[in-house]
Parts: C-alpha cells; sequence; structure tokens
C-alpha cells in the first residue's frame, strides 16, 4: 500500500499493479516521468470505479493548471475531488489511506524539482515549467491506484506531453 513501493514477488492476476517510469535523456540529462497502474486480467468494479475518479482528478489537474495558481490550491481541488465522490483520506486501522501523497512535480535535471505541488507548498505556477501531475488513491484491501502525465505550463494553462494511454486491463 506504500505510493512508492519498489514491488517484489509475482505479479497477481486481477489486481492492481502501479508503473511508475522516470527514464533521463543520455543526450540532455533531462527526465520524464510517467506513472500508470494496470491490472492483469479482470479488474473489480470497485477498482474500475477509483480508476476511473483517480483519471478524472488528473483531468481536472491538466484543465486547471495556469500560470499564478498555487500548487497547493491545484492539490486542494484534487483533494475535494476525491472527498466529494466518497474517496477521503485519513487513518483507518492504524494506517494513512486515501490520497496519501502530493499532487506532483516539477521535471527537469532532476527527477524531483519545484514547484511541488502539495498541500504545505506556496510556490506558484510559471510559464515553462515541466510539472508531474500524478494523482492517487490507496486503501486496505483493495490496493492503489496512481496515473501520472507529464504536463508543460503554457501563457494561459498547460499543454500535456504525455501521449501513453491509460488502459486499466491487460
Amino acid at each position: 500500500m506504500d505510493p512508492h513501493e519498489a514491488g517484489h514477488g509475482p505479479l497477481r492476476a486481477h489486481l492492481p499493479i502501479v508503473i511508475d517510469v522516470f527514464p533521463r535523456a543520455d543526450a540532455t540529462g533531462y527526465f520524464a516521468d510517467i506513472t500508470r497502474t494496470v491490472v492483469r486480467g479482470r479488474a473489480s468494479e470497485r477498482l474500475r470505479e477509483v480508476y476511473a475518479v483517480v483519471g478524472q482528478a488528473l483531468d481536472l489537474a491538466l484543465t486547471s493548471v495556469r500560470p499564478g495558481l498555487r500548487g497547493a490550491s491545484l492539490h486542494e481541488q484534487v483533494r475535494a475531488h476525491f472527498e466529494r465522490h466518497g474517496y477521503p483520506t485519513g487513518a483507518r486501522r492504524g494506517r494513512m489511506q486515501g490520497f496519501v501523497h502530493g499532487t506532483g512535480h516539477g521535471v527537469g535535471l532532476e527527477i524531483h524539482e519545484a514547484p511541488a505541488i502539495s498541500a504545505r507548498r506556496l510556490g506558484r505556477f510559471r510559464s515553462g515549467q515541466v510539472i508531474a501531475l500524478e494523482p492517487g488513491l490507496y486503501y486496505l484491501g483493495l490496493g492503489g491506484v496512481r496515473i501520472e502525465d507529464l504536463a508543460l505550463v503554457t501563457r494561459t494553462g498547460c499543454r500535456k506531453l504525455t501521449r501513453l494511454p491509460r488502459t486499466l486491463e491487460v
């Protein structure tokens, strides 16, 4: 249930597998960052619902980013989206569950750069920044779902850079 678990053991059918890929270009030294969640086989109805809500959260983030917007404000919009759809964050059975990490971060010569997009970060987006947006939900008994795309902050909003489709069942 750790959002950044390195993974171990067999890939089991019908359970979520979070795949986080962050290649670095040899020629420039710049990173990319993308995450997809897949299920080998059939996803449960609950998992399909969580996947849809996380995808909607990513779409909300992509349409909300603009220069001057605070990362904390974007994070709050995503958190509120999850709450509205019945996916709260908090301690349950002694573990934090729900939306337990930031909404994203900058990407460049380091895999994690400014701006950090979370509840505690007050920085604002600037045109020209490349950011990774990565909403996710994690619950005991279900597992985790994270979908991450890269975007370029433009003068009027942002432009999605990631072209890899979102496909839950493989």
